[in-house]
C-alpha cells in the first residue's frame, strides 16, 4: 500500500450531493451514522467495504484517495476506479443489498458516513440531493464507460496518458491540483491493476511519455509539460460543457488496438 499522505481538501470541494464539503453539516446530520462526528477516518489500506458483504452504509470521501475494485477467483484484482474527495461511495451495494466491489483507502482518508436506511427520509425533505446523488451515478457511470474504451483500444502509454489527464481534470474540478504538477498515491503494482497491464509494460510506458517528454512520473509527483501535447497524443479530450466530464475522442487512424 501507498505510504503518501494525501493533501487536504480545498475549501472548494463539493461532495456527491451538491454540499460543500466544508460546510456538510445540517443536511448530512440527517443520515450520519454518528451525529455528533458524521466522519470516521481511516488508515492506507483500511476496507469501507468489501466484496460479496451486506452493507446498508453509504459513503462520501471527505479527505484523502480510495479505490473501488473488484477481485477475482484466482486472488488477483481489478481497479475499477480511483475515488477522491467528493466521490460516492457504496450506493449499488446499500440499494442491492451485498456489495459487488471492494473499497479501500489508499491513503490515510476521511469519509462522511450515511445510513442507507434513512436516505428516503432524507428526499423526502430534501428532493434536490436526491437528484444530485442520481447525477453524481450518472456521472460515474460514464466515467466508466470512457474507461472501458481505454482499456479496450488503447497502447499501453496511452491508457497511461488517459488516467493522468482524467485524474488531473477531477483534481482540479475539486480544487485540489493546479498547473503541471501533482501528486498520485499510487505504487507501480495499482497502476498496473487500474490500467489491466503489468508491471513492466506500466514501466516501459511511463518511460516512452518521460522520453517523449508528454509525461513524467518521478515517485508520486506527476508532472505533465504539457496538456495538449499529452492529450493529442492519447486521443482525450475535456468537455466543458457537461459539467466538465472528461470523454474520449478516439483517433480514426488507428491500425492496431494493443
Amino acid at each position: 500500500m501507498s505510504t503518501y499522505s494525501a493533501p487536504p481538501a480545498g475549501n472548494q470541494t463539493a461532495c456527491a450531493l451538491g454540499i460543500p464539503c466544508r460546510a456538510c453539516t445540517c443536511e448530512l446530520r440527517l443520515v450520519a451514522r454518528d451525529k455528533k462526528r458524521g466522519r470516521i477516518s481511516v488508515a492506507p489500506g483500511a476496507h469501507l467495504i468489501v466484496q460479496g458483504q451486506s452493507t446498508r452504509t453509504i459513503y462520501i470521501l471527505y479527505e484523502g484517495w480510495a479505490a473501488r475494485y473488484r477481485t477475482l477467483s484466482r486472488g488477483t484484482y481489478q481497479i475499477l476506479d480511483i475515488l477522491l474527495p467528493g466521490d460516492l461511495i457504496g450506493l449499488p451495494a446499500a440499494l442491492l443489498g451485498v456489495a459487488g466491489h471492494s473499497v479501500r483507502a489508499l491513503t490515510a482518508a476521511t469519509f462522511c458516513v450515511l445510513d442507507a436506511n434513512r436516505l428516503a427520509a432524507l428526499f423526502r425533505q430534501q428532493p434536490r440531493l436526491a437528484l444530485n446523488m442520481l447525477r453524481a451515478r450518472a456521472r460515474e457511470q460514464e466515467r466508466s464507460d470512457v474507461w472501458l474504451t481505454v482499456l479496450g483500444r488503447m497502447h499501453a502509454s496511452e491508457r497511461i496518458g488517459c488516467l493522468l489527464l482524467q485524474l488531473r481534470d477531477r483534481l482540479d474540478e475539486r480544487g485540489l491540483a493546479k498547473g503541471r504538477s501533482w501528486l498520485l498515491p499510487l505504487q507501480r503494482a495499482e497502476l498496473a491493476d487500474t490500467l489491466g497491464l503489468s508491471k513492466v509494460h506500466v514501466q516501459r510506458a511511463l518511460r516512452a511519455l518521460r522520453d517523449g517528454g508528454l509525461a513524467n512520473l518521478d515517485g508520486h509527483r506527476v508532472v505533465i509539460p504539457n496538456s495538449r501535447n499529452l492529450a493529442r497524443f492519447a486521443g482525450y479530450a475535456r468537455d466543458r460543457s457537461r459539467n466538465r466530464f472528461s470523454i474520449l475522442r478516439m483517433r480514426r487512424a488507428r491500425g492496431r488496438t494493443r
